[in-house]
């Protein structure tokens, strides 16, 4: 009987400390190896949804080109000093209900909107990190700035032709396309207009170059690249190097695509 006690106090006794530490470094280990894994996955998502923000954003335009004789939406309209301002996100919220699709999920969140003193917020206070390109939309600034929005049949090459990315950088002017706008350039997270870094007259010339909060390049949040939305609906990520520069066709609805100036040319 003694014995048999004995047998049984023995299967109940605990873990001994070897026991536990050994099984604590079991699950360190494991964890070490899921949580990279669990990261991946979640900054996978981010960019889906950033995907899907443009793709909306994108539909919405087609939706208002449909009811204004095909014409995109101004890029932005105001009167007098800057009064009732109103951007090309403003003029398609109707057609997407939502103002979550305004912000890309990656956004540096270190900088806050407003930081500069000249943003120029719309009516509404709406911002958004999404830039339109303003070759597409113009603007509708009474004696200022008058630049009429295109239809989009006149595009001469849609799936090449720029129409919204992820903005937000203060672009080089150089048509060296490894250097106009990388990974390190100076960012303006409220950037929602999108433009040649080489304009040298019209609307705001020169303003992608300058801390202007307004105009600039792609901010390459995705794995050093921007996520696009094309004339023709596709989307599709790409590293600003091909085709973000001075002189880019992929913003000049007249051209549309082209193939980057070699490194080290121009400026």
């Amino acid at each position: 009987m003694l014995n048999c006690k004995r047998q049984i106090l023995s299967r109940h006794r605990g873990f001994t400390l070897i026991e536990l530490l050994v099984v604590i470094a079991i699950i360190a280990v494991l964890a070490s190896m899921l949580l990279p894994a669990l990261g991946r996955a979640k900054l996978k998502a981010k960019d889906i949804q950033c995907v899907n923000n443009i793709k909306q954003q994108s539909l919405a335009t087609r939706m208002y080109a449909d009811d204004h004789d095909s014409k995109y939406p101004w890029t932005f309209s105001l009167r007098g000093n800057q009064e009732r301002r109103k951007s090309w996100f403003n003029i398609i919220q109707p057609y997407q209900q939502s103002k979550k699709v305004l912000l890309c999920p990656i956004r540096p969140r270190k900088l806050k909107f407003g930081e500069a003193k000249e943003v120029q917020y719309p009516e509404d206070g709406t911002v958004s990190n999404y830039a339109a390109n303003f070759a597409l939309g113009g603007c509708d600034w009474p004696n200022v700035w008058e630049y009429e929005p295109i239809k989009d049949d006149t595009v001469k090459d849609p799936a090449r032709t720029v129409h919204i990315t992820d903005g937000g950088t203060q672009a080089r002017n150089t048509r060296d396309s490894t250097r106009c706008v990388t990974v390190n350039s100076p960012q303006k997270q409220g950037c929602w207009i999108v433009d040649d870094p080489g304009k040298s007259s019209g609307a705001c010339a020169g303003c992608t170059t300058t801390s202007d909060p307004n105009w600039g390049g792609p901010m390459l949040r995705h794995n050093a690249k921007s996520n696009i939305a094309f004339v023709d609906g596709h989307i599709a990520p790409m590293e600003s190097r091909q085709w973000y520069y001075s002189g880019t066709p992929w913003l000049n609805p007249e051209l549309g695509g082209g193939v980057p100036p070699t490194r080290g040319r121009g400026r």
